[in-house]
């Protein structure tokens, strides 16, 4: 018997590239298949191995024209179907991988697990839900054997806050590994280090297990924490510790990274001590290039950061500073928006665009965003005067879809719904569906008594969504009143 390698499916990474990873532990999957000669003694074998080196196409060409047995041509089957269904799964085309799941649902199994990965996959990309959940469960019953990898999988397809209730049923698997579970335990606590805020209370019990193994990266990332925190001596002492411990061997280098150094580099700015961190800046500038521009203002990757997901803390660094260029304007503008305080922003923008040169790279893009402040505060006509001086075509769909879609929700607003529901089509027509215009959408037909309608643009949004208890809430208020029975309903 000749093993078929089958190549395993990648999980996304779990965080940030500066944070901790999940390391996947995966044992090679293998196949065992059998080279059969049917009745006509018909030599299988030289297509078994193109399709274990070269793949199914060239498998089922080399089987064109010739009488092969089913195992062999369920195995080609199947390993399109399988190609089929990570593109789909891949590319989010749920229908089409709901279609090839439903045509086959003894695939997933565990001697062809990589279909039951799939099938979890696809469940979880609408939330970890219930049926996520049961998929997952019957994996680590029917194959321990695959339990770790599975486990490792979901961890990576999940977001970090569903990490405890996966591990707390890897832990009650018969395929449980104590080691491999305590190690991915840490891992997802290091991931928690990287993105959530900690309580006191947690930020010390992490203080204590990272001490406990002497982790040069977890003493980092706590560092970052209390950074974010700003409690700046805690975040200096643990910068201080991850550096000693990485010089120390445990982390295998002697020589702490460029994050290591940047942390203490930062934190000693902020509390005052410039002179050490300059000196830092110096000792370390060879190298690590990038340190030697590093504060806390204009081009800082701390800021950079930070600006790119937390808006408010990220105008609080910038307003620190004691003057701000043209370009910090800008990104104090672009903040300001995303916090949906679009007369703050305008008046950010026009500081940016008072003191930027029109040749400055940045000036188209601060231009837009000014575009876009002024007709979200409802300066539609000075918006529209400047967006069509907006060079980029590209710019101005997007200022067209802002526009439309501001309209539509004033018009909700002011329960003019026959005027949502007409618009809302010419803007899927255009830009295609958002799912915000389309529930909007569904309470204009309700609100127009147009039930049927309603209950279609709702139950599509519980079918991509299924876990989402608002669009269920949504389709049985419209299913009620189609039915004329909200007795029974409620």
């Amino acid at each position: 018997m000749k093993p078929l390698t089958l190549a395993l499916l990648a999980a996304t990474p779990v965080m940030a590239a500066e944070q901790a990873q999940v390391q996947l532990l995966e044992r090679q999957v293998s196949v065992e298949v059998a080279p059969q000669r049917t009745q006509s003694q018909f030599d299988e074998t030289p297509i078994w191995k193109i399709l274990e080196k070269e793949g199914w196409q060239a498998a089922q060409q080399a089987a064109a024209n010739n009488k092969t047995s089913e195992k062999l041509n369920t195995e080609i089957s199947y390993q399109e179907a399988l190609n089929q269904l990570t593109q789909a799964v891949k590319t989010h085309q749920n229908e089409q991988a709901r279609q090839l799941l439903a045509a086959h649902p003894d695939w997933a199994s565990c001697q062809r697990i990589q279909w039951a990965w799939l099938d979890l996959q696809q469940e979880v990309a609408t939330g970890y839900g219930p049926k996520a959940k049961q998929k997952f469960t019957q994996i680590l019953t029917a194959c321990p054997d695959h339990g770790l990898s599975t486990t490792q999988k979901l961890l990576g397809w999940t977001r970090n806050t569903n990490g405890s209730d996966i591990l707390a049923r890897y832990r009650q698997s018969a395929g449980y590994q104590p080691e491999a579970y305590n190690k991915l335990a840490y891992q997802l606590h290091l991931t928690q280090l990287g993105q959530a805020r900690l309580s006191t209370a947690d930020a010390d019990a992490a203080g204590k297990q990272i001490t406990q193994l002497r982790d040069a990266k977890g003493a980092e990332m706590l560092g970052w924490q209390y950074y974010r925190q700003k409690q700046y001596s805690q975040a200096l002492m643990w910068f201080d510790q991850s550096i000693q411990w990485t010089r120390s061997g445990s982390a295998g280098t002697g020589q702490p990274n460029k994050k290591q150094i940047e942390g203490k580099i930062l934190t000693l700015q902020q509390l005052g001590r410039s002179e050490d961190a300059s000196r830092l800046q110096q000792q370390w500038a060879s190298r690590y290039p990038a340190l030697k521009k590093l504060n806390a203002g204009e081009g800082s990757p701390q800021l950079t950061k930070v600006c790119k997901s937390e808006p408010q803390a990220c105008l609080e660094l910038l307003y620190q500073q004691p003057s701000m260029t043209a370009s910090q304007y800008a990104l104090a503008g672009w903040q300001w928006y995303k916090l949906d305080r679009p007369l703050t922003a305008k008046r950010a923008f026009e500081q940016a665009l008072e003191a930027m040169p029109g040749s400055d790279k940045q000036f188209q893009d601060t231009q837009y965003g000014y575009t876009l402040a002024l007709n979200k505060a409802g300066f539609e006509q000075h918006a529209e005067f400047l967006a069509n001086k907006l060079a980029d075509p590209q710019r101005k769909m997007l200022y067209a879809k802002q526009r439309e879609s501001k309209a539509i929700l004033n018009a909700y607003e002011q329960q003019n719904y026959q005027f949502v529901i007409e618009h809302s089509e010419a803007f899927e027509d255009s830009f295609g569906k958002e799912v915000g215009l389309t529930e909007i959408k569904g309470w204009a037909y309700y609100n127009q008594k147009q039930n049927t309608k309603a209950v279609e643009t709702f139950r599509k949004l519980v079918e991509a969504y299924p876990y989402d208890e608002r669009f269920q809430d949504a389709l049985k208020t419209a299913e009620c009143a189609q039915k004329k029975s909200y007795k029974l309903c409620y």
